[in-house]
């Protein structure tokens, strides 16, 4: 989905947090937790969990993960005894996870904490299996000094055309890395487009990369590389953008950290325009999740529902990593409401879809990555270029 998102290699056992003082260490002893976490999110964990951990007198162990290798070796530890208590990963790997049978449902999390879009990404086959600890999604950054915020692809493209004739050295409007799938799903779906198609509670594996209805728009595709909306010189980094060369850029909240240390564009965050469809980004959860085989079910249920789904547990989430919590409650607090870039972001979250989290998201990626690029390299059109990756993919997946 995005570059950042990529572990350390290997594993790198931490230190136990401190125990309570008033807690007999007889007792804390038989207390212990084991969870797994990649790079980007361990120390946030650890953070977060502190609290809880000393209160209950718990031995909280956060294991670091290559990002990469991590859901793997979950299927392969956990039978051996080999594997955590919980697991902390991205909503899409649950189909994957649960169809292994190496997690075990988490039924009883009240789904007023959350939204439901959020309850239907930790969902698979009618089910509840994990607890939502972040939520995220990609937003639409305005350089508002070169151009106003459009509310439709109309808008978009007559901003686009008055930045071309202003920019001196204009490479591109939009800044969208070539082949970059999860970046470019509002843009998808604002010409109709989708992965698997969504009825609002589930998703339709045989209706994919939008059929019909996208290929009456793709043609726009087409025109937005040859007129310089988009460019397949676009990379990773967004150079153009942070230049003040390119008036737009599609960006998420890991993005945050770049945006406010950055001094040279002035931004604003906002929903990317719909087209004769509305846009929606892909919503992206990441939960922890309870391993079949955990040696420390109690505890690690205890902690899932007496504390993770909680405000307290959120406002720690959000306080160390600085990303929108799940919890409802926590994300109406004063202090997370007052980030304005979470804000702009949020502004874009009521029209996320969930990521699919069924088994067969990971035969899209590399189908839908082709077609892109094959459209932004001029080898094909657009509607040719998604008929073949369609057809690749019912074929992968036997739909």
């Amino acid at each position: 989905m995005n570059k950042k998102r990529l572990g350390v290699t290997g594993a790198i056992a931490t230190a136990a947090l401190v125990l309570s003082s008033f807690v007999a260490p007889a007792q804390a002893a038989t207390k212990n937790l084991l969870i797994w976490a990649d790079s980007g999110k361990a120390p946030s964990v650890r953070a977060a969990i502190a609290p809880w951990a000393k209160a209950n007198g718990v031995t909280a162990t956060v294991v670091v993960k290559d990002f990469g290798t991590v859901r793997d070796e979950l299927i392969t530890a956990g039978p051996k005894g080999l594997g955590p208590d919980l697991v902390i990963a991205p909503h899409d790997w649950l189909g994957g996870l649960a169809a292994s049978g190496v997690v075990d449902r988490v039924s009883n999390v009240s789904s007023g904490n959350y939204a439901s879009s959020t309850m239907d990404a930790i969902t698979y086959k009618g089910l509840k299996w994990g607890v939502p600890v972040d939520v995220e999604n990609v937003a639409l950054v305005v350089n508002t000094e070169l151009a106003k915020a459009p509310k439709t692809l109309d808008e978009l493209e007559t901003n686009c055309a008055a930045a071309k004739a202003a920019i001196k050295n204009f490479k591109v409007c939009l800044e969208l890395p070539k082949g970059a799938t999860y970046h470019s799903y509002p843009l998808f779906t604002a010409l109709g487009g989708y992965i698997f198609k969504w009825n609002g509670k589930s998703y339709n594996l045989k209706d994919i990369l939008g059929g019909k209805q996208f290929q009456a728009n793709a043609s726009k595709l087409d025109e937005y590389y040859k007129s310089g909306v988009l460019s397949k010189d676009a990379a990773w980094g967004f150079a153009e953008f942070y230049a003040g060369r390119a008036p737009y850029v599609i960006m998420g909240p890991w993005d945050i950290n770049d945006l406010k240390k950055q001094t040279k564009v002035k931004y604003s965050i906002v929903p990317f325009p719909s087209g004769k469809f509305p846009s929606a980004p892909f919503l992206g959860v990441n939960a922890f999740y309870l391993s079949k085989y955990a040696k420390n079910k109690v505890t690690a249920r205890s902690f899932l529902t007496g504390y993770a789904s909680g405000k307290e547990f959120g406002l720690a989430w959000f306080k160390d990593s600085g990303k929108q919590p799940a919890n409802l409650e926590a994300q109406a607090d004063p202090a997370v409401k007052a980030n304005a870039e979470l804000a702009g972001f949020a502004s874009f979250s009521a029209a996320a879809q969930p990521m699919p989290n069924v088994p067969q998201m990971g035969s899209v990626w590399g189908a839908w990555e082709n077609a892109l690029n094959a459209v932004a390299d001029n080898k094909s059109t657009a509607s040719a270029a998604f008929t073949t990756a369609a057809a690749t993919i019912k074929k992968t997946i036997g739909s």
